[in-house]
Protein backbone atom coordinates (compact mmCIF):
# COMPACT_ATOMS: atom_id res chain seq x y z
CA UNK A 1 0.00 0.00 0.00
CA UNK A 2 2.99 2.32 0.28
CA UNK A 3 2.92 2.77 -3.51
CA UNK A 4 -0.47 4.50 -3.28
CA UNK A 5 0.79 7.24 -0.98
CA UNK A 6 3.99 7.61 -2.98
CA UNK A 7 2.10 7.86 -6.27
CA UNK A 8 -0.34 10.35 -4.71
CA UNK A 9 2.55 12.51 -3.54
CA UNK A 10 4.14 12.28 -6.98
CA UNK A 11 0.88 13.35 -8.65
CA UNK A 12 0.60 16.30 -6.29
CA UNK A 13 4.15 17.40 -7.09
CA UNK A 14 3.55 17.07 -10.83
CA UNK A 15 0.29 19.05 -10.54
CA UNK A 16 1.99 21.82 -8.60
CA UNK A 17 4.89 21.95 -11.04
CA UNK A 18 2.54 22.48 -14.01
CA UNK A 19 2.39 25.53 -16.23
CA UNK A 20 0.14 27.50 -13.88
CA UNK A 21 1.97 29.77 -11.48
CA UNK A 22 1.00 29.94 -7.83
CA UNK A 23 -0.24 33.52 -8.31
CA UNK A 24 -2.52 32.36 -11.15
CA UNK A 25 -3.85 29.53 -9.01
CA UNK A 26 -4.45 31.91 -6.10
CA UNK A 27 -6.19 34.37 -8.42
CA UNK A 28 -8.44 31.65 -9.81
CA UNK A 29 -9.30 30.53 -6.27
CA UNK A 30 -10.12 34.12 -5.27
CA UNK A 31 -12.30 34.54 -8.35
CA UNK A 32 -14.19 31.31 -7.62
CA UNK A 33 -14.70 32.38 -4.02
CA UNK A 34 -16.27 35.66 -5.13
CA UNK A 35 -13.35 37.97 -4.34
CA UNK A 36 -12.53 39.62 -7.70
CA UNK A 37 -10.54 42.44 -6.06
CA UNK A 38 -8.12 39.94 -4.52
CA UNK A 39 -8.06 38.00 -7.78
CA UNK A 40 -6.90 41.10 -9.67
CA UNK A 41 -3.91 41.46 -7.34
CA UNK A 42 -2.91 37.82 -7.87
CA UNK A 43 -3.36 37.93 -11.64
CA UNK A 44 -1.36 41.17 -11.93
CA UNK A 45 1.43 39.54 -9.93
CA UNK A 46 1.34 36.53 -12.28
CA UNK A 47 1.49 38.83 -15.31
CA UNK A 48 4.43 40.72 -13.79
CA UNK A 49 6.27 37.37 -13.58
CA UNK A 50 5.19 36.24 -17.06
CA UNK A 51 3.50 38.81 -19.34
CA UNK A 52 2.57 36.04 -21.82
CA UNK A 53 0.52 34.08 -19.26
CA UNK A 54 -2.84 33.75 -21.06
CA UNK A 55 -4.59 32.15 -18.07
CA UNK A 56 -3.67 35.16 -15.93
CA UNK A 57 -4.93 37.54 -18.64
CA UNK A 58 -8.24 35.68 -18.86
CA UNK A 59 -8.55 35.66 -15.07
CA UNK A 60 -7.75 39.37 -14.90
CA UNK A 61 -10.35 40.11 -17.57
CA UNK A 62 -12.97 37.99 -15.79
CA UNK A 63 -12.21 39.74 -12.49
CA UNK A 64 -12.58 43.15 -14.15
CA UNK A 65 -15.87 41.97 -15.66
CA UNK A 66 -17.15 40.84 -12.26
CA UNK A 67 -16.27 44.26 -10.81
CA UNK A 68 -18.09 46.06 -13.62
CA UNK A 69 -14.93 47.49 -15.22
CA UNK A 70 -16.05 46.45 -18.69
CA UNK A 71 -13.53 48.54 -20.65
CA UNK A 72 -10.62 46.94 -18.76
CA UNK A 73 -12.21 43.51 -19.19
CA UNK A 74 -12.57 44.00 -22.95
CA UNK A 75 -8.93 45.11 -23.27
CA UNK A 76 -7.53 42.11 -21.34
CA UNK A 77 -9.86 39.55 -22.88
CA UNK A 78 -9.36 40.78 -26.45
CA UNK A 79 -5.61 40.30 -26.00
CA UNK A 80 -6.14 36.84 -24.47
CA UNK A 81 -8.57 35.76 -27.21
CA UNK A 82 -6.10 36.96 -29.86
CA UNK A 83 -3.27 34.96 -28.29
CA UNK A 84 -5.39 31.85 -27.72
CA UNK A 85 -8.51 31.86 -29.92
CA UNK A 86 -9.71 28.51 -28.58
CA UNK A 87 -9.92 29.62 -24.94
CA UNK A 88 -13.61 29.38 -23.96
CA UNK A 89 -13.42 31.64 -20.88
CA UNK A 90 -11.73 34.41 -22.87
CA UNK A 91 -14.46 34.29 -25.52
CA UNK A 92 -17.29 34.09 -22.98
CA UNK A 93 -16.22 36.95 -20.71
CA UNK A 94 -15.34 39.10 -23.71
CA UNK A 95 -18.86 38.52 -25.06
CA UNK A 96 -20.39 39.27 -21.65
CA UNK A 97 -18.42 42.50 -21.24
CA UNK A 98 -19.44 43.61 -24.73
CA UNK A 99 -23.04 42.69 -24.00
CA UNK A 100 -22.99 44.80 -20.84
CA UNK A 101 -21.49 47.69 -22.84
CA UNK A 102 -24.42 47.39 -25.32
CA UNK A 103 -22.12 46.28 -28.15
CA UNK A 104 -24.51 43.57 -29.29
CA UNK A 105 -22.90 42.82 -32.68
CA UNK A 106 -19.48 42.30 -31.07
CA UNK A 107 -21.02 40.13 -28.36
CA UNK A 108 -22.85 38.11 -31.00
CA UNK A 109 -19.61 37.58 -32.93
CA UNK A 110 -17.81 36.35 -29.79
CA UNK A 111 -20.68 34.03 -28.86
CA UNK A 112 -20.64 32.54 -32.36
CA UNK A 113 -16.88 31.94 -31.99
CA UNK A 114 -17.48 30.43 -28.55
CA UNK A 115 -20.15 28.13 -29.92
CA UNK A 116 -17.66 26.51 -32.31
CA UNK A 117 -15.48 25.31 -29.40
CA UNK A 118 -15.88 21.97 -27.67
CA UNK A 119 -18.35 22.71 -24.88
CA UNK A 120 -21.04 20.93 -22.87
CA UNK A 121 -24.26 20.49 -24.89
CA UNK A 122 -26.39 22.30 -22.31
CA UNK A 123 -24.07 25.29 -22.39
CA UNK A 124 -24.23 25.36 -26.19
CA UNK A 125 -28.03 25.40 -25.91
CA UNK A 126 -27.74 28.41 -23.57
CA UNK A 127 -25.53 30.18 -26.12
CA UNK A 128 -28.03 29.42 -28.88
CA UNK A 129 -30.86 30.93 -26.83
CA UNK A 130 -28.78 34.04 -26.20
CA UNK A 131 -27.94 34.40 -29.89
CA UNK A 132 -31.65 34.09 -30.75
CA UNK A 133 -32.48 36.88 -28.26
CA UNK A 134 -29.73 39.13 -29.62
CA UNK A 135 -30.87 38.59 -33.21
CA UNK A 136 -34.54 39.23 -32.34
CA UNK A 137 -33.93 42.91 -31.78
CA UNK A 138 -33.15 45.44 -29.10
CA UNK A 139 -33.12 44.11 -25.55
CA UNK A 140 -33.59 45.94 -22.28
CA UNK A 141 -30.94 46.34 -19.60
CA UNK A 142 -32.82 43.92 -17.36
CA UNK A 143 -32.71 41.25 -20.07
CA UNK A 144 -28.99 42.00 -20.61
CA UNK A 145 -28.33 41.43 -16.92
CA UNK A 146 -30.31 38.20 -16.98
CA UNK A 147 -28.54 36.90 -20.10
CA UNK A 148 -25.09 37.73 -18.71
CA UNK A 149 -25.83 36.08 -15.36
CA UNK A 150 -27.31 33.00 -17.04
CA UNK A 151 -24.29 32.48 -19.28
CA UNK A 152 -21.84 33.16 -16.45
CA UNK A 153 -23.57 30.66 -14.12
CA UNK A 154 -23.96 28.06 -16.87
CA UNK A 155 -20.26 28.30 -17.71
CA UNK A 156 -19.28 27.90 -14.05
CA UNK A 157 -21.64 24.94 -13.64
CA UNK A 158 -20.34 23.20 -16.74
CA UNK A 159 -16.75 23.74 -15.54
CA UNK A 160 -17.58 22.41 -12.05
CA UNK A 161 -19.37 19.40 -13.55
CA UNK A 162 -16.37 18.62 -15.78
CA UNK A 163 -14.03 18.91 -12.77
CA UNK A 164 -16.26 16.62 -10.71
CA UNK A 165 -16.40 14.05 -13.49
CA UNK A 166 -12.61 14.22 -13.84
CA UNK A 167 -12.17 13.73 -10.08
CA UNK A 168 -14.52 10.74 -10.10
CA UNK A 169 -12.70 9.22 -13.05
CA UNK A 170 -9.36 9.70 -11.26
CA UNK A 171 -10.80 8.15 -8.10
CA UNK A 172 -11.93 5.13 -10.12
CA UNK A 173 -8.44 4.79 -11.59
CA UNK A 174 -6.93 4.82 -8.12
CA UNK A 175 -9.15 1.90 -7.07
CA UNK A 176 -7.07 -1.25 -6.97
CA UNK A 177 -9.07 -3.92 -8.79
CA UNK A 178 -6.97 -6.82 -7.42
CA UNK A 179 -8.03 -6.30 -3.81
CA UNK A 180 -11.61 -5.46 -4.62
CA UNK A 181 -12.39 -8.61 -6.60
CA UNK A 182 -14.69 -11.15 -5.03
CA UNK A 183 -13.12 -14.39 -3.93
CA UNK A 184 -14.33 -17.46 -5.75
CA UNK A 185 -13.86 -20.86 -4.22
CA UNK A 186 -13.62 -23.59 -6.80
CA UNK A 187 -14.35 -26.94 -5.34
CA UNK A 188 -12.43 -29.97 -6.36
CA UNK A 189 -14.46 -32.70 -8.09
CA UNK A 190 -12.78 -35.36 -6.01
CA UNK A 191 -13.38 -33.71 -2.63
Amino acid sequence: MWWRSASGALLAIVALAGCATSATVAGSASLREGRPGDAIEHFEKALAEDPKNVEAKVGLGAAHYRLGAYDDAVAELTDAATRMPGHPAARLYLALAQLRKRQDKDAERELEALRTLELAPRFIAEIDQTLALLRAGPITDAVRTYIAASLDYAFDWSRELAETRRALRNAELMWDPFWGRPIYVIRCRNC
